[in-house]
């Protein structure tokens, strides 16, 4: 599978895979242990392209919101459905600017239907890649590609990341599993848009870990992206609330240093 290829497979959407994925969601390999006393609100950005890294960053900015951008290095200065894919400036103006980099394999594999070994490698492949482009900073978070993972995989990752996201819908407290975060997807759709929104003003209401996800931000989205105005309404939404709108590391630290308070 080309570079300019990766975001055209299309992973097992069988009812049999449909059930495993929900018994891997429930098999937790590294339970959140404390429950979070404020409301932290991440909003990230998948493979990523440039719209994020620009427009998304953009958006954040002003209510000096930081995001995190799951690096697909494989992917890196391509173009294809979702528009141009990020290259070196993005990493380090991102990072400049507060945002986090993170890993999300090198080749955009399908963790769910490759070996351990095949993952851990492709992992290592996307950590170095940074590295080569210049991105020298720790990188402690990851994201399943399509949210796609094992019960047996999850716990190879413990020693290697602090946390790590899925696209299943849903918040994360005491007891989550911080190898298969849940969260939110934000897409073209409105539907999309309203349930971002609902589990934001929810959240004000009950301290949580919240976790929104696109890809490009763009007038004209791919299918997997969503408009800056969607975008913007959901990032105030959250800002309004009083929630922290962090990165993932941050959010991390956070909780358990105000459990150790």
């Amino acid at each position: 599978m080309t570079a300019t290829a990766l975001s055209d497979y299309v992973p097992d959407r069988s009812l049999g895979a449909k059930i495993r994925r929900r018994l891997t969601r429930w098999q937790t390999a590294k339970p959140l242990s404390v429950a979070p006393r404020e409301t932290y609100i991440c909003f990230t950005f998948d493979d990523f392209p440039k719209s994020a890294a620009e427009t998304g960053a953009e958006i954040l900015d002003e209510v000096d919101a930081k995001g995190c951008y799951y690096a697909c290095t494989g992917m890196a200065g391509t173009n294809g459905t979702m528009g141009k894919l990020f290259d070196e400036r993005d990493l380090t103006a991102l990072t400049g600017a507060g945002h986090e980099i993170a890993a999300h394999t090198q080749s955009h594999l399908d963790c769910a239907r490759a070996s351990t070994e095949d993952v851990l490698a492709d992992i290592e492949a996307n950590l170095a890649r940074l590295k080569e482009m210049g991105h020298t900073a720790p990188v402690t978070q990851f994201a399943w590609p399509y949210g796609e993972t094992r019960a047996a995989l999850k716990p190879a990752l413990i020693d290697r990341f602090a946390a790590v996201r899925g696209i299943l819908p849903g918040t994360n407290g005491k007891g989550a599993d911080l190898m298969q975060l849940s969260a939110y997807e934000l897409d073209q759709t409105e539907a999309s848009v309203e349930r971002a929104a609902a589990a934001i003003q929810a959240a004000a209401l009950n301290p949580t870990w919240l976790f929104v996800f696109t890809h490009d931000v763009s007038e004209i989205p791919s299918p997997w992206g969503t408009t800056p105005a969607h975008l913007r309404r959901l990032v105030r939404l959250a800002r309004d609330t009083g929630a922290k709108l962090v990165t993932p590391s941050q959010a991390v630290q956070a909780i358990y240093t105000k459990d150790e308070a």
